[in-house]
């Protein structure tokens, strides 16, 4: 009977010592457990033996969306394994917009993408050329694989790198390259560890506008990004933040939830009265608009408001096209900035949320059990639809680690 992981060569984890037998012992370790596993599937002569025995031996649940709106689970074998991966055993995935997207579509625009991108997990075993990492440590990942050998990856712009893929966790388990691994602070919850992605969007947008404490931001959009940047902002000591939105009721729970400044506009309210209600929240003209809801509504609008050197970070978008007055931006010398996807902003963002000065943990709206996956992607969806809050699904078994609210750093 062989384990249910490959058998690693043992070694001391935090060193640099290099055997010379550790280059070739993970190769062969793995191609030995392959072999036995290849030979023991060949034994069970039916379907039915063959799915007792993925259950048993891998217990590797895949969640997977083939028709609109329909989630079915799929049993698979451990994916392969090298030297500078992570097996992860996921505990915990925050469905994201592309997750709800490809469940409404099913998944016909992104043929073959996995799904759960912001996902959290327990390393169970670690590539023999890993030092920084060991069996048990709790970690939160950068599912975007790039190639590493473009010309953006290169430029250390790996966030657009041309031949990006996406690893989904909505699985049991999962590898993953050690160096897209953080490690989860001892005081954060795994759920809410969840959320390290969307408040590492946030954080980019900050630093891209050049936020100081002196600033004033204004945050256009009140969906969970535009939160984030104003997390950020308010943890990089900025006194002066008002976010605005044409949705009413996701301003009321950013105002009550966040206790920031907030505005509601009417989508066909006049410039001139938008502007008004801006300048009496603030009681000043912003330096920077952080731009979660390109529009053009939302795009002249901060060209308007913005001071004379402005930066208008442009975060996500309402809609593909929006037509905006290029003269006021020439005029007044304003900058124009995407911030599309982060780079390097998990260490940020967890140290934040370490810290309670961005309590992110406060946008989870449920948590939903495994076996409770096809109600956790409809309530995410209606939740999308009316609000800002998130949907966590809990991957792990459910006498282990429960989840409360008043673990989380608010």
């Amino acid at each position: 009977m062989t384990n249910r992981f490959p058998v690693l060569h043992k070694r001391n984890y935090g060193t640099d010592s290099c055997n010379e037998n550790r280059a070739r012992c993970y190769e062969e370790d793995v191609k030995n457990y392959e072999s036995e596993k290849e030979q023991e599937i060949e034994e069970c002569t039916d379907e039915e033996n063959t799915d007792t025995y993925l259950i048993n031996k891998t217990r590797n649940e895949v969640i997977r969306i083939l028709e609109p709106c329909t989630v079915e689970r799929c049993l698979e074998a451990l994916p392969k394994f090298n030297e500078y991966d992570v097996l992860i055993r996921t505990e915990a995935v925050a469905l994201s917009g592309s997750d709800l997207h490809y469940y409404e579509t099913g998944g016909q625009s992104y043929p073959g993408m996995t799904l759960g991108h912001d996902a959290s997990g327990i390393v169970q075993e670690v590539g023999c050329s890993i030092t920084k990492f060991r069996p048990g440590d709790r970690v939160v990942v950068e599912s975007g694989l790039a190639c590493g050998i473009c010309d953006y990856c290169k430029k250390g712009c790996y966030n657009i790198c041309n031949n990006l893929i996406f690893n989904g966790f909505l699985r049991k388990y999962q590898v993953h390259p050690a160096d897209l691994c953080h490690k989860i602070p001892t005081d954060v919850d795994m759920i809410e560890a969840t959320l390290t992605q969307t408040l590492a969007l946030g954080c980019q947008a900050c630093f891209k506008a050049q936020v100081l404490p002196t600033t004033n931001v204004l945050i256009i959009g009140a969906g969970p990004t535009a939160i984030s940047a104003a997390l950020c902002a308010r943890a990089i000591g900025v006194g002066n933040i008002c976010v605005a939105s044409t949705i009413k009721e996701p301003l009321e729970t950013i105002e009550k939830t966040f206790h920031f400044k907030c505005m509601h506009y009417d989508a066909d309210m006049q410039y001139c009265m938008i502007l008004e209600c801006l300048y009496s929240a603030l009681h000043d003209w912003p330096d920077a608009v952080i731009n979660c809801a390109v529009s053009e509504k939302s795009m002249n609008l901060s060209v308007m408001a913005l001071k004379p050197c402005g930066i208008c970070i442009l975060a996500e978008c309402d809609a593909e096209c929006a037509c905006f007055n290029a003269m006021d931006v020439l005029m007044k010398n304003l900058k124009l900035i995407p911030s599309f996807r982060s780079i390097n902003m998990f260490p940020t963002a967890l140290q934040l949320i370490d810290g309670g000065k961005a309590p992110i943990g406060r946008l989870v709206a449920n948590v939903f059990q495994w076996r409770k996956v096809e109600l956790a992607f409809r309530k995410a969806l209606h939740e999308s639809n009316i609000g800002n809050k998130k949907v966590v699904i809990r991957c792990a078994e459910e006498d282990k680690d429960i989840y409360k609210k008043e673990d989380c750093k608010t």
